[in-house]
């Protein structure tokens, strides 16, 4: 059978099958020595994964990218077929294989935040009780997942946004959405909808009302491309919760007024120029 494979896949394979035979002789082995101090303890999980990954890279080569492949297209399998910790476990193999690809980090969060979830949500026929408590799993897991992403590729603005559309659609929180955002618009790359969207979901967080106004406000008034409908009725919603003084209000009126009831709103301009809407 061996004769079958391929030439070039021998040594991986050689390497690999060895490395199988022998684990279960050096953990042993390891155990022992350590229990009598001839060895330090086994390195917490964050040193163990990089050394894994290392030796990995060291056994593996050219070949990485050709397995990190092959979990990917079994992550999709597994997904087509609703098994969502297979899923999982065939994705987080493929961001050990290659840790800096984005991509494979944004399609785990969004597997596990939004697939796995929405699959609770319509499909399953599991009791109410253990759907909900598997949901709060899913997405939980799914902002953990993408924060290990986030210690991979620390300016990554697709791994944040998946996570803030965890927050948004799956987990309702518009804090931690505005969070996000908030480090988006932060990044060199960041695009340039990414200040508006921190002002659109801070204004719906909790006790940070002034906060968002005075930033879309601040917006509204540094370019005349940010006087778009979104954010105009934002600001006016806002205007009115906070009580802003009147002749501190925008020009601009509500953008789903009908164009007649917009031309009867007459603006009046108190000495100074300062207009009364």
């Amino acid at each position: 059978m061996f004769h079958k494979i391929p030439r070039w896949t021998r040594i991986p394979v050689i390497l690999l099958l060895f490395g199988l035979l022998r684990s279960p002789f050096e953990s042993g082995l390891r155990k022992d020595m350590t229990s009598v101090g001839m060895l330090l303890p086994t390195p917490g999980h964050t040193a163990f994964t990089k050394l894994g990954q290392s030796a990995l890279i060291g056994v593996l080569g050219g070949l990485r990218p050709l397995v990190a492949t092959g979990y990917l297209l079994e992550s999709y399998r597994h997904f087509e077929n609703d098994q969502w910790d297979a899923n999982r476990k065939a994705l987080l193999l493929t961001t050990y294989l290659e840790p800096t690809q984005e991509s494979h980090w944004v399609t785990l969060v969004w597997h596990r935040g939004i697939n796995a979830p929405a699959w609770l949500e319509t499909r399953s026929r599991l009791p109410d009780i253990e759907k909900k408590i598997l949901f709060h799993e899913y997405t939980r897991d799914a902002i953990a997942l993408g924060e290990a992403g986030l210690q991979q590729i620390p300016d990554s603005v697709e791994i944040r946004k998946q996570m803030a559309e965890v927050y948004r659609v799956k987990i309702n929180d518009p804090c931690g959405v505005a969070k996000l955002y908030g480090e988006i618009m932060k990044l060199p790359n960041a695009p340039v909808y990414a200040k508006r969207f921190y002002g659109y979901f801070l204004a719906d967080c909790p006790g940070e009302k002034q906060a968002a106004y005075q930033h879309l406000y601040q917006l509204y008034w540094s370019s005349p491309q940010n006087h778009l409908p979104t954010l105009i009725k934002k600001i006016l919603t806002l205007q009115n919760e906070l009580n802003i003084p009147t002749p501190l209000w925008i020009r601009d009126r509500d953008p789903d007024l009908p164009a007649k009831a917009k031309a009867q709103i007459k603006l009046r301009k108190l000495r100074g120029g300062i207009v009364i809407p």
